[in-house]
């Protein structure tokens, strides 16, 4: 009976029970990453040739699986995820990026490369990695964050120009720039807003940033070339290295729609600690005028800023597409500046004939209105609004008994009537841009055409009212007018090879020749003797019919000068080729040559030729290194590189026009004249241990920079005033070590901790043999009461790049006098400036290049939390603070003007006129906390019926310029004022600068 029940009903169930465990089913369900569904995804079952792909909506469904099996889900530039069925039939997924597949590849210049197969210094930072924060220009996002390159923003006026050095300053007189790429088509850096000087009234004005045209939202990632065997496929522009910006594109899936907004506050960081009305009237009781005001308090304000980005992006298996607009409203927290930025930027991309043909594009346009006030890089004694703020008594009234500002002369200037009475205006538009077609004729060979193309206009204006009291323009009024055109086109041919010829040799070629034009022109006219009293009514008005008649001057009433700016077209032709050979995997080999034709050169030098060789070893890969070892790599190169950033007619005969008739010659041509030539050497090593917990790299490099461009004044009996330009037998020597270093603390499913930072040690030096081995070159003017004519620094040979040479201050006598030092022991004291051994008392006593350079940072993460630090700083260099030696001193308190505290009792006599001197050379040292942020980001389900609408929204909270740990005692270390004397650069002077904000910013970001 039993068995019969077990065959008959018990046995039949069990059956029937086991058909639904091994019965084959189906699988469906959506994958998605942050921002919402994938399209693409590969979905496999592990083992077997059975899955799907996702549709837009990054759904997928595979049939015929079973409960065993595992689904794997894979797509590039995400983890895979293995996921078990389990009696599932729905299963969702969301991707996660995998920062390593990200970085794989970089941009190296006309390609890419892997770079786990990189032989070059090239370091790559990405969107995570940028510096938080409302920033204006691409560079502001790497400050500190890779080694060996320095930032220096020239003041914290919102959008001031910046200078980037990238392993040192190696030229005189051809600029220190690097050369910048932006999607694969190079840059022209001359300034959007050039600067302009207003005689006397407030002196010469800065120029802004080129690169503001960009906008920081649309930055995908950022590579710095370094050395010669990786920047050398850029010839002769890349002496000072390669910055490559690559804008956003999209990605294959759904159109995502994303939205931006930060809201700023910023506040003065640092301020001078000047004295009060009632210290004032203490110290100089002869100057009291009863009131109590502070100047620098007037001219600042907390300032908002507003941002907004809105983008839409997706695209397929054949193209992709992203479209973006950006605004800007940065208002300055010095009263009358700013700036209003618009921007769009497209990417597009589509295949053609089973990806035989690819066609893409990548514009931007962009518009930028700046305000900017009367702030001078060397205005002397009279002083701008920052110089007259500072000294501005502090117990007298802006204002007259009638209402009127109190304006007693020229050199005590009403700061409250600068604001009032003077203007500074500019607009910028630019289109930038190129168009690419491509031709896989292969899977190895491919073809592609590149035409770029950059568009640019600038106006700005400077009006200075009738009612202002400075010379020249109490009741006569100043307006200065600038327009200018630029234009730059550029046509790229490539063939590039990539194949394996072997199972262990792979070729990765590419040849190309690249023609490039730049040419511009524009205008420039300066009135006085108006009629009326507001300066925006000179500006609005200076073009109209009635004013100027159709020759470009004024009618008879006005007192004009006007000229025609015209700009010598600049035309270079290139031809490149570069090889990349791979054998096993282990040893890798790149050689790159590329010849450049310029129409800046002499016309016996038209070519230059610039070769590199570099070589890896990939040590990890013998076998022989333990475990913990993953990635060992040595990595060898030499290479020359050129610098051709100097003035287009220098190689050829330039007349002007002479006051009453005739012309006279103002540059005498070279036919010999040719680039500056960088012949550097690099030694580095990779590393990863311990699974990727640790990683780095260590690099030495060596650069000499010689044929050093010169400019010098014409020997008589040649024509007086005029110059020639040279190439001397001088170098320039930049050596140095860099180290990155990045630990993964913790990593776990709730919690992340990575930490690290790079740190970069610099020595330069002058290696003289023509120009300054005996007399040297001064540059570093100084402004300020006393102190025209005076020079700071002096090129020579043995000393770094702009070394200070100056008297040594030793302090005060008995009677307050200053003392300075006997440094030649002739038993006399002479100050003034002479070259080494030429009977002054001056010594080299300072650089204003820093020896070492540092960045640190980190990030972690708690679930949907997130939170990253960046900090840097930079040490062994020294600052002249030319704002206090012209303005914090005992004479400047006896003429009734403002100083600091410590003038006050520190025993100086106020008869005496300080001198430049080492008294006011300070240390530069400084770390600063740039950035901190916290953000909090809600996902998927948990953003409630939202969520249909919405797949993630963000909330940030981030602080910029948080703190600064410095000796220095003016506004900030970090600072650069234009101190060039007849061309020649300076570097490490501070006068009369904007200070820094501190800023606090609010964000919120959504993705639909």
């Amino acid at each position: 009976m039993k068995n019969k029940l077990l065959k008959r009903i018990i046995l039949p169930i069990l059956l029937v029970c086991g058909s639904f465990v091994y019965a084959q089913t189906s699988v469906s369900g959506v994958v998605s990453d942050a921002t919402g569904p994938l399209f693409g995804v590969n979905v496999i079952v592990k083992g077997t040739s059975n899955g799907a792909q996702t549709d837009f909506d990054g759904n997928y469904t595979i049939n015929n699986v079973s409960s065993n099996d595992v689904l794997v889900f894979s797509y590039v530039g995400f983890s895979t995820q293995e996921v078990q069925i389990n009696n599932l039939t729905t299963i969702n997924v969301v991707l996660e990026e995998d920062a390593a597949q990200l970085d794989e590849v970089v941009i190296i210049g006309y390609g890419t490369a892997s770079v786990k197969d990189a032989t070059g210094s090239v370091d790559v930072v990405g969107e995570k990695d940028f510096n938080r924060g409302v920033t204006t220009s691409p560079e502001q996002l790497l400050q500190g964050r890779t080694a060996g390159v320095q930032v220096t923003t020239s003041s914290g006026e919102p959008g001031a120009s910046a200078s980037i050095r990238i392993r040192g300053a190696s030229s005189v007189r051809s600029g220190n720039d690097p050369l910048y790429v932006i999607d694969g088509v190079p840059f022209n850096n001359s300034s959007n807003s050039p600067g302009s000087s207003t005689g006397n009234i407030s002196g010469t004005t800065s120029a802004k940033n080129p690169l503001n045209f960009i906008n920081s939202d649309d930055i995908e990632s950022i590579s710095i070339l370094k050395d010669a065997s990786a920047t050398a496929i850029y010839g002769s522009r890349a002496a000072n290295g390669v910055i490559i910006i690559t804008t956003k594109s999209g990605k294959r899936g759904e159109g995502k729609l994303n939205y931006s907004f930060t809201t700023t506050t910023s506040t003065v960081a640092n301020s001078y600690d000047l004295l009060s009305s009632s210290a004032f009237a203490s110290a100089n009781p002869a100057a009291d005028a009863g009131s109590s005001v502070n100047a620098f308090d007037e001219i600042t304000r907390s300032a908002p800023t507003s941002q907004h980005n809105l983008s839409y992006s997706g695209g397929s298996e054949k193209g992709k597409y992203r479209v973006s607009l950006g605004l800007l409203n940065q208002e300055g927290i010095i009263e009358n500046t700013g700036l209003d930025k618009y921007t769009l930027n497209t990417n597009i991309s589509q295949k053609f004939f089973d990806d035989f043909i690819e066609v893409s594009a990548s514009v931007t346009a962009s518009q930028i209105n700046s305000e900017a006030t009367a702030l001078s890089e060397s205005i002397g004694a009279e002083g701008d609004l920052m110089t007259s703020a500072l000294k501005w008594n502090p117990t007298q009234s802006f204002y007259n008994a009638d209402g009127t500002y109190f304006q007693p002369s020229d050199n005590q200037r009403n700061p409250l009537a600068f604001l009032d009475y003077f203007s500074d205006d500019s607009e910028t538009t630019k289109l930038f841009g190129n168009v690419k077609a491509a031709i896989n004729f292969t899977d190895n060979l491919k073809y592609e055409f590149t035409y770029g193309f950059d568009r640019t206009s600038t106006y700005r204006g400077i009006g200075a009212s009738r009612l202002l009291n400075t010379n020249n323009t109490l009741d006569r009024g100043f307006a200065s007018v600038q327009n200018s055109r630029f234009s730059n086109q550029l046509i790229t041919n490539t063939l590039s090879y990539n194949k394996d010829v072997s199972e262990d040799f792979n070729i990765n070629a590419v040849i190309g020749h690249t023609y490039e034009k730049y040419e511009g022109g524009g205008e420039s006219l300066v009135l006085r003797d108006f009629d009326f009293d507001d300066q925006n009514f000179y500006l609005e008005n200076i073009f109209a019919a009635e004013t100027i008649d159709r020759n470009g001057y004024a009618s008879a009433s006005y007192d004009p000068v006007a000229r025609a700016v015209g700009f010598v077209p600049i035309s270079l032709q290139s031809y490149f080729a570069r090889g990349i050979f791979n054998y096993k995997g282990k040893y890798i080999l790149t050689a790159t040559v590329r010849a450049d034709g310029s129409s800046r050169f002499g016309g016996n030098n038209k070519y230059g030729y610039f070769p590199s060789i570099a070589a890896a070893w990939k040590i990890h890969e013998e076998g022989f290194l333990p475990e913990s070892i993953n990635e060992l790599k040595l990595r060898a190169g030499w290479g020359q590189t050129g610098n051709q950033q100097f003035n287009a007619e220098a190689s050829k005969d330039v007349f002007v026009p002479q006051d009453g008739g005739g012309v006279t010659r103002l540059n005498i041509g070279n036919p010999d004249l040719k680039w500056e030539t960088s012949t550097q050497i690099n030694l580095g090593v990779d590393f990863e241990l311990y699974d990727g917990v640790v990683s780095g790299n260590i690099d030495y490099f060596r650069k000499n920079t010689g044929d050093l461009l010169f400019r010098l004044p014409v020997s008589q009996p040649g024509p007086v005033g005029s110059f020639t330009w040279s190439n001397f037998d001088d170098e320039i020597v930049n050596s140095g070590v860099e180290i990155g270093l990045n630990f993964k603390a913790i990593e776990n499913d709730n919690f992340t901790l990575d930490v690290g930072g790079n740190i970069s040690f610099l020595k330069n030096e002058i290696n003289g043999k023509d120009a300054f081995a005996n007399f040297g070159t001064p540059t570093g003017f100084a402004s300020g009461q006393g102190l025209s004519g005076e020079n700071l620094q002096l090129l020579y040979d043995g000393q770094p790049l702009y070394a200070f040479y100056l008297p040594v201050f030793e302090g005060f006598d008995s009677s307050g006098s200053p003392v300075y030092a006997d440094t030649n022991g002739d038993g006399v004291v002479d100050t003034n400036f002479d070259q080494p051994g030429g009977g002054s008392d001056r010594a080299f006593v300072g650089d204003p290049n820093p020896n070492i350079n540092i960045g640190l940072y980190l990030r972690a993460s708690y679930k949907d939390w997130d939170f990253i630090a960046n900090g840097y700083g930079a040490y062994g260099h020294q600052i002249y603070n030319n704002t206090a030696n012209a303005l914090f001193n005992a004479s400047a308190l006896n003429r009734g003007e403002n100083v600091i505290t410590s003038v006050v009792g520190n025993g100086e006599d106020p008869s005496s006129s300080p001198i430049v001197s080492t008294r006011f050379l300070e240390s530069g040292d400084f770390f600063r906390l740039s950035n901190a942020s916290i953000g909090y980001t809600l996902n998927g389900d948990k953003l409630g019926k939202i969520g249909q609408y919405l797949s993630s929204a963000r909330i940030s909270l981030t602080g910029q310029n948080l703190f600064i740990i410095t000796p220095y005692s003016g506004f900030d270390p970090e600072v650069n004022t234009n101190k060039q004397v007849n061309g020649v650069p300076s570097f490490g002077i501070e006068y009369s600068g904007y200070p820094r904000a501190r800023s606090f910013s609010l964000g919120l970001n959504l993705n639909f």
